[in-house]
């Protein structure tokens, strides 16, 4: 029996076993096309700094991510599993393929318990396509992690909310476990705690107190706190010691439009064509129509505004914070942009399954524009890979490395740490990488070089008659000592061999 007749089906006996197909098949494509375009991708410098980092002792690994912008445990995490199935791309980034899987297992999971099969279905299908799950879910850095944290905890907090007695304290007790473990991995994650207890405070209002009791939760996230209680030291250093890098921006307009854009094509409204700019005003639209459809047709408005909430909250936080600093980038918004795609699915459900006198060629196009959208940016996704939108390029650090096979006889000078650190994944174990810095104290992303033997104050300083340079502004660069022989570009880095005059 296929998808399409459960869903007409009114009564089936089979809408477990589908729904359990369904969830298996949607997980595992979903792991399987993020990693089919990651392992095409070059590593990138947030990548190869959480490798250099995972690299270190355990001791190094708490001392580094102190003065970063990151708490630690993505790092342990990592370290753990290079050392079990090793350091190639392959492994690395199956540890974040594996979090996207379990992702969109445990976001499958959550829809049946709250919805029903039929929608879960249906949810699966969304989640299965959606490439910005699908970006980050083989980037080599804890997004995939903490998405996969952020749905467990929601499931342990509806679990808690329906359960009484000691089941219901089991799922208190794992969520403020959940909760603690999210703060050790990604500090955005404080945005969806803040949605859900943002839902316990409307199930109170809604239920008149029948349904959730506030300062009972109140005091399960004062337990969180107590165990996070250790890194705040740390906390404040991270935020005062000036490592944040200035890429944020702010959520005004452009951007909100963006997080939807994102979502769908996978561009951020700036770069998009007559043709996708369409294909997001549909989408938004239809969402838009989808959400407010749903809300009329269902019997689980509490469960749904959880979903609104899920992402609508962090986005209202932000947009507050915007008017004092700009926080704002698109994937620091990964952890929650599950909850707008379980939305569009389950509102996608609620309305395609309803069985009033709808016309059928509408419930049709209403899917189209969904999945059409979502299909639309996986092609993207597919076309650009991990082009970073901040740094308007594609990373091209493995095509360089490649050209490097002579590197242990002609020395490598990177123009700074950040693209000493680059290198570092592709050709650090077998070559020394020289870098210029006029400080010898590095911090923030470029502390694992604090005080490296290899730097050198400037060009004119390399200690070598001969050897590579490798920079993004080879029309920048100046030296007195040295003559430029050749030059070979990647996209927007460039290899310069240098001889002594």
């Amino acid at each position: 029996m296929n998808v399409l007749h459960m869903l007409r089906n009114k009564t089936n006996k089979n809408d477990e076993s589908v729904f359990r197909i369904t969830l298996v098949i949607s997980a595992l494509v979903a792991g399987a096309i993020s990693l089919f375009i990651g392992l095409r991708q070059s590593v990138w410098f947030d990548e190869a700094y959480s490798i250099i980092v995972a690299k270190r002792s355990i001791t190094d690994i708490m001392s580094l991510s102190a003065i970063d912008v990151h708490p630690p445990t993505y790092y342990l995490l990592l370290k753990g599993w290079a050392e079990l199935f090793g350091w190639s791309e392959l492994a690395l980034r199956s540890f974040s393929v594996l979090a996207l899987v379990a992702t969109i297992a445990v976001a499958g999971l959550l829809v049946k318990k709250m919805f029903g099969p039929r929608i879960a279905v249906v949810t699966l299908l969304v989640m299965m396509i959606a490439p910005l799950l699908l970006r980050y879910g083989f980037e080599i850095r804890m997004y995939a992690l903490a998405m996969l944290i952020g749905i467990a905890a929601t499931y342990a907090l509806v679990s808690a909310v329906q359960f009484k007695g000691k089941e219901a304290t089991r799922w208190k007790i794992a969520y403020v476990v959940l909760v603690a473990l999210g703060m050790y991995t990604l500090y955005y994650l404080a945005l969806l705690w803040l949605a859900h207890l943002a839902w316990i405070v409307y199930l109170h209002v809604a239920h008149k107190g029948t349904v959730a009791n506030v300062w009972r939760w109140v005091l399960l996230y004062a337990a969180s706190f107590v165990l996070f209680m250790p890194q705040i030291p740390n906390v404040i250093q991270q935020f005062t010691n000036g490592a944040l890098a200035p890429i944020g921006q702010p959520l005004d307009l452009q951007n909100l439009i963006g997080i939807a854009s994102f979502n769908t094509v996978y561009q951020p409204l700036w770069m998009l064509s007559m043709i996708a700019s369409v294909v997001v005003l549909l989408a938004i639209g239809t969402v838009g129509y989808l959400v407010n459809r749903a809300f009329k047709l269902t019997s689980k408005r509490d469960e749904l505004v959880l979903l609104a909430m899920y992402i609508g909250v962090p986005i209202v936080i932000l947009l507050l914070i915007s008017l004092f600093k700009s926080m704002y980038v698109e994937r620091y918004l990964v952890d929650v942009a599950i909850g707008l795609l379980m939305l569009v699915g389950v509102s996608l459900g609620i309305v395609i399954t309803d069985k009033s006198k709808r016309v059928r060629r509408v419930r049709i196009a209403l899917s189209s524009v969904v999945f059409v959208s979502l299909g639309f940016g996986v092609l993207q996704l597919l076309a650009v890979g991990n082009y970073n939108f901040q740094r308007l390029e594609t990373p091209t650090v493995k095509q360089l490395a490649s050209s490097l096979a002579d590197c242990a006889t002609l020395p490598v000078v990177a123009e700074g740490p950040y693209t000493a650190i680059e290198l570092d994944y592709y050709i650090g174990d077998s070559c020394d990488i020289y870098f210029v810095s006029e400080g010898a104290e590095l911090g923030g992303g470029y502390a694992p070089l604090s005080r490296s033997p290899l730097r050198v104050g400037n060009l004119d300083e390399v200690p070598f008659n001969a050897f590579t340079y490798v920079t993004y502004n080879k029309d920048d660069v100046t030296t007195s000592r040295f003559t430029n022989t050749s030059e070979t570009t990647f996209g927007k880095l460039s290899k310069l061999r240098f001889s002594a005059e």
